[in-house]
């Protein structure tokens, strides 16, 4: 099964082995995160301190145990993700979906960029090495941004992909 990266711990948090995580708010709704290269563990409790989300894993049990784990990227079963509303998406789902430009091909969504604003990270199609090394950015929640079942499709605005 592919797992999907969802955060990174941070540094640790107490006494009592709590890690501050940096990531999605979905760890909310989870019962057990993968870390890297350690393999699952099972939440024992999830809170939010000073806009902050602190996890509390089993089997750390301690501010030492904790701060060997910082830095470490924390991963999710897609099963055990919550299902989301219709029309509704993971980024992990968009990623290598094939992009449309006012229904013509035109490539790949290569990676999502959270913020402020989301953008997708568009890889263009081409022939040339020039075609085939530029990268877009467009706005993930535009009106002019259509994802369906078969793709994402874009209708061309002035400037957008230049």
């Amino acid at each position: 099964m592919r797992r999907v990266e969802i955060g990174r711990i941070g540094k640790s948090y107490g006494m009592e082995g709590g890690l501050k995580f940096r990531g999605e708010a979905v760890v909310f709704d989870l019962k057990k995160v993968y870390l890297e290269g350690l393999g699952y563990r099972a939440i024992e409790e999830v809170a939010e301190l000073n806009n902050e989300i602190v996890l509390y894993l089993t089997g750390v049990q301690n501010r030492q145990e904790a701060e060997r784990l910082a830095g470490l990227r924390v991963y999710a079963d897609p099963d055990d993700l919550p299902r989301l509303e219709e029309g509704e998406y993971y980024y992990f789902e968009l990623i290598g979906r094939p992009v449309f430009v006012d229904g013509q091909p035109f490539g790949e969504v290569v990676d999502v960029e959270d913020g402020p604003q989301d953008l997708l990270i568009i890889k263009a199609r081409g022939s040339s090495l020039r075609a085939q090394s530029k990268t877009y950015m467009v706005p993930l929640q535009a009106p002019y941004v259509h994802i369906k079942a078969d793709g994402i499709y874009i209708e061309a605005i002035p400037g957008l992909l230049e």
